[in-house]
């Protein structure tokens, strides 16, 4: 068989029977350098530099582990699956032998957002809260453009709350104000 047509025949099977994100897998850097990874370059600058200063003493000082990662696309993925294989598989965000990880996955093309949680901080940020965070924070300010303000809101209040879990403060951490529904 000629391989004009060998390869002809493959990128046909590829195209029809393998799913879009095994062609078209998306770019997550393996290991991090800022506890922020802003792919879909939705956060400004300075809001940026502040989150990875205050993600990396809240680590220092409880060794939770938060990060932020913003992607265009899932480009067909699941969110939970995937936001459960950046923290938990790939980046092993939280200590082995606690799980005290946490990772906000904003989605912007798909309109999804997630804050995944390891079992070690789940008594500290229980579905419901998270779920909160999410709906008071993030969700007005996205609906406005605003992502910058949303995602900063939602980790000052995730890092204010386990630092208070843990008895410790954050340097400049601010308390961000409960929003009222609108």
């Amino acid at each position: 068989m000629p391989s004009k047509i060998k390869l002809a025949i493959l990128i046909f099977i590829l195209l029809f029977f393998c799913p879009a994100h095994t062609i078209y897998a998306l770019e997550i850097p393996p290991q991090p350098a800022n506890p922020v990874v802003d792919l879909a370059n939705i956060i400004d600058a300075g809001v940026e530099t502040k989150i990875n200063t205050y993600l990396r003493e809240l680590e220092n000082k409880t060794t939770a582990q938060v990060a932020v990662l913003t992607i265009k696309s899932l480009e067909g993925q699941n969110l939970e699956e995937f936001s459960i294989s950046i923290a938990h598989d790939r980046w092993k965000l939280g200590l082995k032998d606690r799980d005290n990880g946490a990772l906000l996955v904003i989605a912007l093309n798909d309109r999804k957002y997630r804050i995944e949680v390891g079992y070690g901080l789940e008594g500290v940020l229980p579905d419901s809260l998270v779920g909160d965070i999410g709906r008071q924070y993030l969700v007005p300010n996205f609906r406005k453009g605003d992502y910058s303000s949303g995602i900063y809101s939602a980790a000052v209040v995730i890092s204010n709350i386990i630092a208070s879990d843990a008895g410790v403060k954050i340097t400049g951490l601010p308390m961000v104000k409960k929003r009222t529904p609108e």
